[in-house]
């Protein structure tokens, strides 16, 4: 392989006190902020170019290399992959927005509307003109004031209960379309001695991720919600399904649904519980149907996604996709362009979402997905299934870490759903007033 790959494992206090600029070797002159469209650079071989790239470990794939691999036989231009550690990945990526210290390619876990540090506007090359962008399905998604600052190469998770047919099928229970029948699915399943609801709720994230949909059904009612959030004119714990969420959540607990400790159930936990026949539901997304199926093959034809029928919320929780970003100080900005349109090319397209066997956010993709995930993107095709997006991505001023850690509270009984949603609130009160949102 033409590519290098380097494992960043220095703690946050010495990537903070080091100069460690990561760019690319070549003699490109920075493009400027918004420039045009890029001409097409592979009829000229830069062989003299290594573009970085940084990203958490749990972010490289096979297919990102086999697609680096293609552009290095075709133009010269090689790279170097740099992970970081799962663990920190998040706290070092900030960092180098604080300090300034970028690679060629940033790929980071979610957009700039949801990553207030991003500073889109004074540290990213805007992408918005760029030919890939009409090739979205819903460009829309991935704009921020307007703009397009990354490119999606990533796979579009859909989140939601992941239902173990099999066990389903063992009590006769039907597939729930309520939440009614999905309550009562988990009352056949505690008198069977099965765990309703493998939550995992010792990772605060998996707490929070069913929470945005009931922010989203409040601005289906309210549109002008959004803005009423951000400047000070609405609270979330006047939204009637949030509360009803978090109060969901403990009664979930109360009732044993959760089992005798969610708290020492993890993400991890889940693969076990649900292969194995002890959990009837889980929280799922649909590039954990390939993971699961390495641990634990056959396990994937047991699954089936469902909406997260909690609080009010009826639909599916579409993720972000991960994004590539180029930072403005980058010297090979034009040539990460011309990578970023030899990426969105259809064959390399069909290649790359087949490899990662994952729904892409692309037109026209033609890949191989698992038939879970398949039967779940059908039902959104068709409106069967409507979905939602998260929080942050919704409104600004979000502390999605501290209102993950609230319902870990909520569960427990340390607080009121009615006290925790107030207390989000006043989480995002500081928030909002340290990014300089009107009227906090």
């Amino acid at each position: 392989m033409k590519y290098g790959k380097k494992l960043l494992t220095m703690s946050l206090a010495v990537m903070m006190s080091m100069a460690f600029v990561l760019t690319g070797c070549g003699e490109e002159k920075p493009a400027e902020s918004g420039s045009s469209t890029s001409t097409d650079t592979t009829s000229a071989p830069k062989k003299n170019v290594t573009l970085s790239i940084v990203m958490a470990k749990g972010w490289e794939k096979p297919a990102m290399h086999e697609l680096f691999q293609k552009y290095t036989d075709k133009t010269g231009v090689q790279f170097d992959v740099q992970v970081l550690p799962d663990d920190k990945a998040s706290e070092i990526i900030k960092t180098k927005f604080a300090t300034n210290e970028f690679p060629d390619i940033m790929v980071n876990s979610a957009s700039v509307l949801e990553l207030n540090y991003m500073m889109p506007e004074q540290k990213l090359v805007d992408l918005t003109n760029e030919p890939w962008v009409d090739k979205l399905i819903n460009k829309e998604d991935f704009m921020a004031e307007g703009k397009v600052w990354g490119l999606p190469l990533w796979g579009q998770d859909l989140w939601g209960f992941a239902v173990n047919t099999e066990v389903f099928q063992k009590y006769n229970i039907p597939i729930p379309t309520s939440k009614d029948e999905l309550l009562k699915a988990f009352d056949t399943l505690k008198q069977n001695n099965i765990q309703p609801l493998y939550l995992g709720s010792k990772d605060p994230w998996m707490v929070g991720q069913m929470t945005s949909g009931s922010l989203w059904a409040a601005i289906q009612k309210d549109p002008e919600l959004p803005k009423k959030l951000e400047t000070n004119q609405a609270k979330y714990s006047e939204i009637p399904g949030f509360v009803s969420c978090l109060a969901d959540l403990k009664s979930f607990n109360d009732k044993g649904y959760l089992g005798p400790n969610t708290m020492a159930n993890t993400w991890d936990g889940q693969f076990a519980a649900f292969a194995e026949g002890k959990a009837g539901v889980g929280v799922g997304l649909t590039s954990w149907v390939n993971e699961i199926e390495k641990k634990y093959p056959g396990t994937a034809d047991k699954i089936e996604f469902i909406p997260f029928y909690i609080g009010d919320n009826t639909t599916i929780f579409a993720g972000t996709s991960g994004q590539w970003y180029i930072p403005k100080t980058g010297k090979n900005v034009d040539i990460v362009k011309d990578f970023f349109n030899f990426a969105a090319e259809q064959d390399n397209l069909n290649a790359y979402y087949s490899n990662l066997q994952s729904i892409s956010p692309f037109k026209d993709v033609k890949a191989q997905i698992p038939s879970a995930a398949q039967k779940l993107s059908d039902k959104i095709n068709s409106g069967e299934y409507l979905t939602h997006r998260s929080h942050n991505s919704l409104v600004k001023g979000q502390d999605y870490d501290g209102l993950c850690k609230l319902g870990q509270e909520v569960i427990i009984g340390g607080k009121t759903p009615e006290a925790a949603a107030k207390e989000y609130d006043t989480m995002r009160a500081k928030i909002a007033k340290s990014i300089g949102l009107e009227g906090f």
